[in-house]
């Protein structure tokens, strides 16, 4: 098989224009080719090893796997993020929840001082820093891009998962995000400690106290989630590639309490909000009035619905 053959094979799965594009992908990134190179016929002279792992990758591809955990990794806001079957493949409209947070969060910085943050956890050097909360964080995608975007920031990661957790941990090694720390909690529980086992030998006592701020009072500015909201009878509009293979432990909620995430997050959100906090949520399109309405209920203002890329309301805004 070549790989004109092998996307003549995968169309039927993703349509041309996907297949086209995910075997193209696959020839540049695991063995240098270029879409001219191709042209030119130089996937014909690939050694019997690469020709070996090529079989291999195809196999994969034709099961349904996706590219993303084949290559090991995908792209999300300019930067390569590792990915395994542990955590959901980062979605490109969930880059815009991304943009829209720099965004506030800078606005905030140049508007709001900051001059009520709590004095216990000020930072050497940065005499306003600025706290972010992203819960249900899976690879780190939101949290680390955020920490990339705004060095003077600091960004704590909540996941119940700890093979998410060790996901998250390593895409930020490997990115050099230095102000990012995640923690194992499951948020549907009693917020009352995070439970950073894993790591306890490690936390330093800035981070311990950190930990302690969070719990007691108001800490942060600006707070994210991606949750589950895909509800179970919804699955039968999913494609077998994402079924089949991501975490469903990331993807669903039952059909008859659709929002016990976001119920979780509005608690989360009122004792750890500043003042005129914000947060930024992506939520079920198909469930956004009735998200807008569970937080107007707990008491948040200036609730806004923002569109995605693809003109579907994706993002739900929201201020303490």
């Amino acid at each position: 098989m070549n790989y004109r053959e092998l996307i003549r094979q995968l169309t039927p799965q993703t349509g041309a224009g996907e297949a086209q594009a995910i075997v193209r992908w696959v020839m540049e990134e695991r063995f240098g080719l270029t879409q001219t190179d191709l042209l030119l016929g130089k996937d014909t002279t690939l050694s019997a090893d690469d020709r070996t792992e090529f079989e291999k990758i195809a196999s994969r591809l034709l099961s349904g796997e996706p590219v993303q955990y084949i290559l090991g990794f995908a792209d999300f806001c300019g930067h390569h993020f590792y990915v395994t079957p542990d955590v959901l493949i980062p979605r490109p409209e969930t880059e815009d929840l991304v943009n829209e947070a720099i965004a506030i969060t800078r606005q905030k910085n140049c508007d709001n001082p900051l001059k009520d943050y709590p004095s216990s956890i000020q930072y050497p050097g940065t005499p306003s820093p600025i706290h972010i909360l992203d819960l249900c964080t899976g690879s780190g995608c939101i949290a680390i891009s955020l920490a990339l975007a705004l060095p003077e920031a600091h960004i704590v990661g909540v996941d119940i998962s700890e093979p998410a957790l060790a996901v998250a941990r390593d895409n930020a090694t490997r990115l050099g995000a230095l102000n990012v720390e995640f923690f194992q909690q499951d948020i549907l529980q009693s917020i009352q400690s995070f439970n950073s086992s894993s790591r306890a030998s490690s936390l330093d006592a800035s981070s311990t106290r950190r930990l302690a701020t969070l719990h007691t009072g108001r800490t942060f500015q600006l707070l994210t989630a991606n949750p589950p909201y895909v509800r179970t009878s919804e699955s039968s509009e999913m494609s077998s590639t994402v079924l089949d293979h991501e975490p469903h432990l990331a993807l669903f909620v039952p059909d008859d309490d659709p929002l016990l995430f976001y119920r979780a997050i509005a608690r989360i959100a009122r004792r750890t909000l500043l003042p005129h906090g914000h947060f930024l949520l992506e939520i079920n399109t198909a469930l956004h009035e009735e998200t807008r309405q569970l937080f107007t209920a707990a008491g948040f203002h200036n609730l806004q619905i923002i569109n995605d890329r693809y003109d579907r309301p994706r993002i739900l805004l929201g201020e303490a």
